[in-house]
C-alpha cells in the first residue's frame, strides 16, 4: 500500500507538472508577464485547471481500482499543485518587479 501511495505521489506530481506547463505555453504566460501585461489571473486560473484535471484523473483511477482513497487524492492533488503555483508565483513575483522598474 505504500508503495503504491509513493508512486501516486510521484505520478500526480509528474501530470501536475507536464498539464500546467503545457497550459502556460498555451495561454502564452510567460511572455505577457516579461512583456508587462497582466499575468497572475493567468497563473491562477492555469493552476486551478491543472488541479482540477489532476484531481479528475486521480479520482477516477481511485474509484476503478476499487479504493476509497479520496481524501488521500485530494491531499496529494492539492500537494503537488502547489508546487508548481509557488514556482509560478514566484516567476511572477521575479520578472513582473523587473518590468515595472525597467520602465
Amino acid at each position: 500500500m505504500i508503495g503504491v501511495l509513493f508512486l501516486g505521489v510521484f505520478c500526480a506530481v509528474a501530470l501536475a507538472y507536464a498539464c500546467t506547463e503545457y497550459a502556460m505555453i498555451r495561454f502564452d504566460v510567460r511572455r505577457r508577464v516579461t512583456v508587462g501585461e497582466s499575468g497572475l489571473l493567468l497563473i491562477l486560473g492555469v493552476n486551478c485547471l491543472s488541479l482540477l484535471m489532476l484531481w479528475l484523473c486521480a479520482s477516477i483511477l481511485a474509484a476503478a481500482g476499487g479504493y476509497a482513497l479520496y481524501l488521500q487524492v485530494a491531499v496529494i492533488s492539492v500537494g503537488a499543485q502547489a508546487v508548481w503555483l509557488s514556482q509560478h508565483l514566484w516567476f511572477y513575483y521575479r520578472d513582473h518587479l523587473r518590468v515595472r522598474f525597467e520602465n
